[in-house]
């Protein structure tokens, strides 16, 4: 009976021995297949947000053309078409905005959509050096390059916007 009642430890304690290490790396593979998840859902946002950067760089470029064109008159079917566009595309800056996961990106954005959107004429006002049009696009770039490049925002844009709230 003592031969029997030692296999039988064996086979417990190898049956133990299975069962745990069945459990360690069933463990192991769903902790792999969450870490892979989150992995992925970051590559992807990552890749949302340097798409939405590069829309809100082609875009400054088109608002500041638009603007050297010179503000348009409403009362003209021209100004009107001018003010249209204008509006078309600031709406887009808008909804890039919302692709941000950076508090202080969305900011910014906001603040030169409100700017756009508020004051377009003071916006395009050719007088003042440089016309603000020059460095709110200018900032958008700023911005946007620091994004696609994965660097800390550029504080010191908030110099050009002080109505803005400055998330930190």
């Amino acid at each position: 009976m003592t031969v029997m009642q030692a296999e039988t430890l064996a086979a417990l304690f190898g049956l133990g021995g299975t069962l745990v290490g069945a459990a360690v790396s069933t463990g192991a593979v769903v902790w792999q297949q969450r870490k892979t998840a989150r992995e992925a859902e970051r590559i992807h946002l990552l890749g949302l947000s340097e798409a939405a950067a590069n829309e809100c760089v082609r875009l400054s470029y088109a608002i500041q053309e638009l603007f050297e064109k010179g503000v348009g008159d409403e009362r003209s079917p021209d100004g009107r078409q001018w003010h249209e566009d204008l509006q078309r595309m600031n709406q887009s800056l808008e909804e890039q905005a919302l692709r941000f996961s950076d508090p202080q990106v969305r900011e910014l954005l906001t603040d030169c959509h409100a700017d756009i959107l508020v004051r377009v004429e003071w916006v395009g006002d050719p007088n003042g050096w440089p016309p603000r049009y020059i460095t709110l696009c200018g900032d958008i770039r700023k911005v946007m390059g620091t994004v696609l490049r994965r660097q800390p925002f550029p504080r010191e844009v908030w110099r050009n916007h002080p109505d803005a709230s400055h998330p930190s």
